[in-house]
């Protein structure tokens, strides 16, 4: 285990903690580190020593069976270059058929202060992305009861 990326992260995450106002934060034995805000945005912090980066990720919610196509083509147009995720990426979890946001940070990172913004705009995005696919689910639902 490479203990020089996993005590920067974890003197990332203690930083982290402090302007959070936490008592602590840091990776768990796993290189896993998980934060919730506003009792609905999980965000997940993991890292990977392989290919030395820090990855956050939130499930944005899952894909339902009616509309799927029409969904997924709304989530793959704004991916396209990063025009609508703000340099993140969507993808989906097959598995559980929940949508993720995702971010990667190279380390060593530059700048602390620039990682807390990033990890703001991701906070945002998923908020964001979450009333979108909401509201997706929601029209595809109405467009399949009207249909019947």
């Amino acid at each position: 285990m490479n203990m020089d990326l996993r005590s920067e992260v974890n003197g990332i995450l203690a930083r982290l903690a402090r302007s959070l106002h936490l008592d602590e934060l840091s990776l768990d034995n796993n290189l896993h580190c998980m934060l919730m805000f506003d009792d609905k945005i999980i965000l997940n912090l993991e890292l990977d020593e392989k290919h030395e980066h820090l990855i956050s990720y939130s499930y944005i919610g899952e894909v339902p069976l009616v509309g799927r196509e029409n969904i997924f083509e709304k989530l793959l147009e704004p991916n396209f270059f990063w025009n609508g995720t703000n340099g993140m990426t969507i993808g989906i979890d097959k598995q559980s058929q929940t949508v993720v946001l995702m971010m990667r940070f190279q380390l060593p990172l530059k700048s602390a202060e620039n990682f807390e913004e990033n990890l703001a705009d991701f906070v945002d995005t998923t908020e964001f992305w979450m009333h979108k696919l909401s509201t997706m689910t929601q029209e595809a639902e109405e467009i399949s009861l009207a249909a019947d």
